[in-house]
């Protein structure tokens, strides 16, 4: 069940699939069959366990993608394509100089 791409996965399917393994361990236990309260009690626990796991897989993958974009504003800097822009101010300083400059 685990994605290494960044393809996501619904709380519905989780919780479908926790829900399955649930109910095959439980026969395969060699258990009598479940009654309403026990499938109740399943369906919570499979419900709860299915959030809990959405959720450290949202963290997972944000962590992920705020490494690659830091990693690729890094690569970007070494290659020099991200060069900082001038100000207004930095433009109005290079202007009083070249004023400066033809005065003299």
């Amino acid at each position: 069940m685990e994605n290494n791409n960044t393809e996501k996965v619904s709380k519905k399917e989780i919780k479908s699939q926790l829900e399955d393994s649930m109910n095959k361990a439980i026969t395969s236990l060699e258990l009598p069959a479940p009654s309403k309260k026990v499938k109740k009690v399943i369906k919570k626990s499979s419900k709860k366990l299915a959030s809990a796991y959405a959720k450290a897989l949202k963290k997972k993958s944000k962590k992920e993608k705020k490494v690659k974009s830091s990693l690729s504003k890094v690569e970007k800097a070494l290659k020099g394509k991200n060069k900082a822009k001038k100000s207004k101010k930095d433009k109005s300083k290079k202007k009083s100089k070249e004023v400066q400059v033809q005065v003299a």
